[in-house]
């Protein structure tokens, strides 16, 4: 048995109070009795009131509150299914975190841009699932298919270059990690890959392929510039130019159907990607059979309600004769 409000119960620790209170009133009504006549006229006004009857009734009003107390508790057993539908596609971000990415040929740096651009994407999403992927030299995936969106900024906004698993970057890995977090969908997915292009793995394109057979179209988007910046190793010391490789990243989207996007400051790729996303892909009703707990407090109310109308059927006298017995 589950309680939806277990805290309610507390509640019950007011039954011993009632009792209390009840012996209380008796002896109350016995002090003040006193005070205006003798304790042996209380037999005579109370001859045909039943002690037994009278108790009875308060016992069955106690047992009624109780079970009014467990009713509002909420108790739940048993299962019932039911099928929760939802509108939308599953659509994941797979974002290089690699060392090139703090290149800042794009304010304020690669790596925060595609953040940034990423962020306002899912502020104009509804109904669709999201996860993101992060991705350099290994791929993780940091949040599967979720509709909670703030989740999916919290894990955004957690993303950095020092979180990579591995250097280097490897597309390829990043592939194999989404077609495995599209299994868990019901259908077509929506890849957005987003990079500087620069490619460790010649693998790239195959697996683009796979993902593109198994119904995922990948739109890519690269981040920073074709004319480069130089990057530093923090640990060598290491200076190179990192430049953005757009024939690898348009290669990526064309065998999967998809497109290639640029990133800009101005942030106006964000409306034409989601513009190209709507427009090619369908959108798929996402049905989910769950078991819930079904609600049982009726039986309590119930039960409470029963007790309430025993309680004003009994008359607290005494039977006809009884009172005359010495």
């Amino acid at each position: 048995m589950n309680l939806y409000s277990p805290y309610v119960l507390l509640a019950l620790c007011l039954i011993p109070l009632m009792v209390w209170l009840i012996w209380r009133s008796g002896r109350r009504f016995k002090a003040r009795f006193s005070q205006y006549a003798e304790t042996v006229f209380m037999q005579i006004y109370l001859r045909q009131r039943s002690p037994f009857y009278s108790s009875l009734k308060l016992v069955l009003l106690v047992i009624a509150f109780a079970f009014i107390i467990l009713a509002m508790a909420r108790p739940q057993w048993d299962f019932k299914e039911r099928e929760i539908s939802s509108q939308g596609m599953d659509i994941i971000f797979a974002i290089d975190v690699s060392r090139s990415m703090e290149a800042t040929d794009i304010q304020p740096n690669r790596l925060t841009r595609s953040i940034l651009q990423v962020s306002a994407f899912v502020d104009q999403l509804k109904t669709d699932r999201l996860g993101v992927i992060s991705f350099a030299g290994a791929a993780t995936i940091e949040c599967p298919l979720t509709e909670d969106y703030e989740a999916v900024k919290m894990v955004l906004s957690s993303l950095s270059t020092d979180s990579a698993a591995r250097a280097g970057t490897e597309i390829s890995r990043a592939l194999d990690a989404a077609r495995a977090a599209f299994q868990a969908g019901p259908g077509p997915g929506v890849l957005v890959l987003i990079s500087d292009g620069e490619d460790l793995s010649t693998a790239s394109v195959a697996k683009a392929r796979d993902l593109a057979s198994d119904q995922i179209r990948i739109y890519t988007m690269g981040v920073g510039s074709e004319e480069g910046a130089i990057i530093r190793n923090p640990y060598t010391g290491e200076e190179r130019l990192s430049k953005l490789d757009v024939a690898s990243l348009q290669r990526i989207a064309e065998v999967s159907g998809g497109e290639f996007f640029r990133i800009t400051p101005s942030a106006a790729e964000i409306q034409l990607l989601l513009s190209r996303i709507y427009q090619s892909e369908k959108r798929q009703s996402n049905v989910r059979t769950v078991n819930l707990y079904k609600e049982q407090y009726h039986l309590f109310v119930l039960a409470a309600l029963i007790f309430i109308i025993l309680e004003s059927l009994i008359l607290p006298l005494k039977r006809q004769g009884e009172g005359g017995r010495k």
